[in-house]
């Protein structure tokens, strides 16, 4: 089950409110990331699907890793461009089979939410809304 904490994690991260979100991610280490990786999945999902759908080309998917894995800030852990693309499409096809190593698929999830949502396209009220909504999902899973 996420916490409180783990949606603010999430919150601050998006917004780049570095401070706020070392001092979450210190609170987190005090009393356990349990539930995170299911929540991080939760956010991925409806973050990917503000962003792409069924119709989606695979090359637009394509463009998209190869823009963010470019952007990501030095120092960021690599990630696979075929389990990114893989990932984004199972976000959006539930048919589409995912066997990826769970550190990569957090690291992917935590860079296409980033890119997604950090963007400066969503306003806070919605990215409460899909917070609340991702918490929920996380809650049943």
């Amino acid at each position: 089950m996420s916490s409180p904490e783990m949606v603010d994690y999430i919150r601050t991260m998006v917004r780049g409110d570095h401070e706020a979100n070392d001092r979450i991610e210190a609170r987190l280490d005090e009393i356990g990331w349990d539930g995170f990786p299911t929540l991080l999945g939760a956010v991925f999902y409806f973050a990917v699907n503000r962003r792409f759908d069924e119709r989606t080309s695979p090359g637009e998917i394509m463009r998209f890793v190869a823009d963010i894995r470019a952007a990501a800030p030095p120092g960021t852990p690599e990630i696979d461009a075929n389990a990114a693309e893989t990932l984004i499409r199972a976000a959006v096809d539930p048919d589409v089979e995912t066997a990826i190593d769970p550190q990569m698929a957090g690291r992917i999830q935590g860079l296409v939410i980033l890119s997604i949502l950090g963007d400066g396209s969503v306003g806070d009220e919605e990215l409460d809304e899909l917070l609340t909504e991702a918490a929920a999902l996380a809650s049943r899973v």
